[in-house]
């Protein structure tokens, strides 16, 4: 790797294809250890979040954000599509889409069952994540480049942190089944698009900067 490559992402501080897929991959490795990991963070994270949602509370979800692991399957199917390794895509899709699930119950429970939940027309976490627009669009864009590239890159995975808290994955999943529990069919939608649009933004992203990174020519 030459060129201006090189300076983003110094050939002694680059991550191999194979330390690159031993992160994302949850089938790969530890299996039982990266999944109950996946999972008991996700749940974690999706409890937190549909709290924040409930009581409007932009500290609570940003706490949410930090641990959410759902950043790791979707910068999967990036380096699965750009490795050529379909299995590494479809396992990455299907986590993506059982934790999808798993948060939008969640949601629908704690909406169900938590006793007057915030109004959602005046419920800025609602609101704020039923409409995506292009500025989220280009947020979401510049996450995954950020995250492609701390993985990338031995010394800037102390940033990824910072990365998660910049992209809306688990929080607009909250919002989707608060807003099915409540019957609010509009504002759900919006969130799921808001969520789907940022999934598939991040994988732009990871599939370039994994592709400027010379992961195609190294599929391992």
């Amino acid at each position: 790797m030459a060129g201006p490559m090189s300076v983003l992402i110094p050939p002694a501080q680059r991550q191999t294809v194979d330390e690159v897929a031993e992160a994302l991959d949850l089938g790969r490795g530890h299996v039982v250890a990266k999944r109950s990991g996946f999972l008991i963070l996700l749940v974690l994270s999706a409890v937190i979040a549909i709290c924040g949602v409930l009581a409007d509370s932009t500290a609570t979800v940003i706490g949410a954000m930090i641990i959410a692991p759902l950043g790791t399957p979707i910068l999967g199917i990036a380096l699965g599509l750009v490795t050529g390794h379909l299995s590494l895509v479809i396992r990455s899709i299907l986590w993506v889409l059982a934790g999808l699930a798993i948060v939008i119950v969640l949601g629908f429970l704690f909406a169900i069952v938590v006793i007057d939940p915030a109004s959602l027309d005046t419920n800025s976490q609602v609101v704020g994540r039923t409409s995506p627009g292009l500025l989220d669009l280009l947020a979401a864009l510049a996450t995954g480049t950020a995250g492609a590239f701390a993985m990338s890159r031995r010394d800037l995975s102390s940033v990824l942190p910072g990365v998660a808290i910049s992209i809306s994955l688990v929080p607009p999943l909250g919002v989707v089944g608060v807003c099915v529990g409540e019957g609010a069919w509009d504002a759900a939608f919006g969130a799921l698009v808001l969520f789907l649009s940022n999934v598939i933004a991040l994988v732009i992203a990871g599939s370039i900067v994994f592709t400027m990174g010379g992961y195609a020519r190294d599929p391992g």
